[in-house]
């Protein structure tokens, strides 16, 4: 009795939840019903012919229509997108979302209004195939944090504190509110739940127009099935909700308010779920019994390309079912929804929703950056300990230094050490800890919630205090152990160079992992051009007077060239060296070994103190151009 009774009561725990969740719903998306169309529309790219090492330059461009003469209405409803690999799927979403690489004609047209870059942000929603979460910050501080970027600026946060509950319990989320998201390595929430923050995010700016590709891809049946049914609520409480699919499962055919069919860039079908299986049963091609319809009627519309008699048999089958459509009454009714709103090419009636302030973008930023890393212990012990693992080492293979004539190497190793160590532990932490961060910049900035300028201001005023103290800590234990010159101003250039070229290194790295997706190459990169930088600008290895021309003029453009010149005359000047044999002694002062190695060192302080500002911004700027181009194409 006391089973049944406790069955009961979740079961109308369960029936509340439902109720408030409609309810939630009725909140969050926008009162005016929205009816999103597509006219004439096709899509041309350029594609590049021939192998990759021809390079840009030599190979050939030749045009691909991605989608032909595309008319399709989408109006309060839940559609699916259907076809093939191949077919069109993504780019159509991509159109819709106007995050296109090629050439668009026709018009896209939101309630009456043609759509542009400007007037569709904050009224169509993308989310893209991949969940993209930084992995140690809860399901409501995800969900929070975006809510601060993308809720109007005047939002108090009382209100996104309401905003946030009230999309976790739309999308079933309140079991799992504060577990952490989970990575690779730790454990969080499922995948079906990160798919469900995901579009939790879209959710928080109550979008006219919910867009997802593939959204069930690595789901389970009983999952992907749960995921569409709120979807398909979140459709009948006010907003088009259109979802491109794969592999769709026959428990998801009855969900669809519509399905499109698309086959090589063209609309094969467009309707109900019954008008589909009318119109094919009467086109001589009934679903058989037990089939899945999705399955069957994406492989009927598909181009069999195994060999040349079944790829020409299918596109006749293909050919003659589109003649069919075309002339059926469900295309006549498509065409008739597609241009009963006649487009009105005024000015869009911008909101007056104000947008958030750049201090609030830059703090929100930071401080998710900052809740990221501490939730993870690895984390931010790699940030500050990882640079003084070196310590050791140093002071047992160096102990303390001499002041005579044997002591000249042994400092020059030293400085060997503090100009590679600290850019290298930066380029091998940044490709550990920058990977989440940039995948979601990639979404965030698609989105246009901010510039690439405030994601690395926000970064590096993250990243800047940990470089700080792991800095001191490595600096103060090597300066004062090994002996250097002991004065503590020439103490404080040595820890403000080990902190540049560690911040140096990060900035760096940062670019390279943007350029290339891949961290192992993007280490390679940063590690080949240090130590080139290295060998041929410092001059400790080797005199920069007996290298060939082409080195030594390629010393000139290296940023270890001037920091070694600050280094050695901060060590050397002045430094008074031990000679019992005076005639036996090459260099009886520091001065002399500056002379003879370094002789413009002394007099070029304030220059090399220059360069090397100079190479900083230059590094910032390299890497604020490469997030705003690779930020386009990386979105999917």
């Amino acid at each position: 009795m006391m089973v049944q009774d406790l069955w009961m009561s979740d079961k109308i725990e369960e029936m509340f939840n439902e109720k408030k969740n409609r309810y939630a719903l009725q909140q969050i998306v926008a009162s005016n019903p929205s009816s999103l169309a597509l006219r004439d529309v096709t899509y041309c790219v350029q594609r590049r012919i021939g192998p990759w090492w021809k390079g840009l330059c030599c190979r050939s461009k030749q045009p691909k229509k991605v989608l032909r003469n595309i008319n399709l209405h989408f109006g309060e409803e839940l559609t699916a997108i259907l076809g093939s690999s191949g077919a069109g799927k993504s780019s159509l979403l991509d159109i819709l979302s106007l995050r296109v690489d090629g050439k668009v004609t026709g018009s896209v047209v939101l309630n009456g209004q043609k759509c542009t870059e400007s007037n569709t942000r904050g009224n169509i929603a993308y989310v893209i195939q991949y969940d993209r979460l930084l992995p140690n910050l809860t399901v409501r501080e995800t969900l929070t944090y975006a809510a601060y970027l993308r809720m109007p600026g005047d939002s108090t946060h009382q209100q996104v504190e309401e905003k946030v509950d009230k999309i976790i319990h739309q999308m079933g989320l309140s079991t799992v509110a504060d577990t952490k998201i989970g990575g690779t390595i730790v454990r969080g929430i499922s995948g079906g739940e990160k798919r469900r923050v995901t579009i939790g995010v879209q959710l928080l700016q109550d979008a006219k127009v919910l867009l997802l590709d593939e959204p069930t891809t690595g789901l389970d049946s009983c999952t992907a099935k749960s995921l569409m049914s709120r979807l398909r609520t979140i459709a009948e409480s006010g907003t088009s909700v259109l979802v491109t699919i794969h592999q769709p499962g026959s428990g998801l055919f009855q969900l669809f308010h519509k399905i499109c069919l698309l086959s090589n860039g063209v609309l094969a079908f467009a309707g109900t779920p019954s008008e589909m299986l009318d119109f094919y049963t009467n086109a001589g091609f009934p679903c058989p019994k037990f089939s899945n319809p999705l399955d069957f009627y994406v492989d009927l519309v598909s181009v069999d390309r195994r060999d040349m008699k079944r790829e020409q048999k299918s596109e006749d089958v293909l050919k003659e079912l589109m003649n069919q459509f075309l002339s059926s009454p469900e295309h006549a009714t498509l065409n008739k929804k597609v241009y009963a709103d006649n487009t009105n090419d005024d000015d869009w009636q911008q909101s007056s929703v104000r947008s958030p302030t750049p201090f609030r973008i830059l703090t929100t930023l930071l401080k998710r950056m900052t809740v990221n890393v501490f939730r993870d212990r690895s984390s931010y012990c790699t940030r500050l300990f990882v640079l003084s693992l070196f310590i050791p080492f140093i002071c047992t293979f160096l102990g303390k230094l001499r002041v005579d004539q044997s002591s000249i190497q042994d400092r020059v190793g030293l400085m060997y050490q503090t100009l590679m160590v600290p850019p290298y532990v930066s380029a091998f932490n940044t490709a550990f800890l920058f990977p989440s961060l940039r995948d979601v910049y990639f979404r965030e900035y698609k989105d246009g919630l901010y510039s690439p300028l405030t994601f690395i201001t926000a970064y590096m005023m993250h990243a800047i205090p940990f470089h700080f103290v792991a800095s001191i800590f490595f600096s103060s234990i090597i300066y004062w152990v090994t002996g250097l010159t002991p004065t503590p101003d020439k103490f404080i250039i040595f820890l403000c160079l080990v902190f540049f070229l560690h911040v140096v290194g990060e900035i760096l790295t940062v670019g390279a992992m943007t350029v290339f997706m891949n961290g192992q190459m993007a280490v390679n990169i940063v590690t080949l051009i240090l130590t080139a930088s290295l060998l041929f600008g410092s001059g400790l290895l080797r005199s920069i007077d007996t290298m060939i021309d082409p080195l030594r003029w390629l010393g000139w453009l290296t940023i270890h060239k001037y920091a070694t010149e600050i280094l050695v005359v901060n060590e050397f000047q002045g430094l008074q060296l031990i000679c019992e044999d005076t005639d036996k002694c090459q260099f009886q002062t520091g001065d002399d070994y500056l002379t003879m190695f370094f002789p413009n060192a002394v007099n070029n302080l304030g220059r090399n103190v220059g360069v090397l500002v100079g190479y900083l911004l230059i590094v910032i700027i390299f890497t604020i151009i490469v997030l705003k181009i690779r930020g386009v194409p990386n979105v999917h």
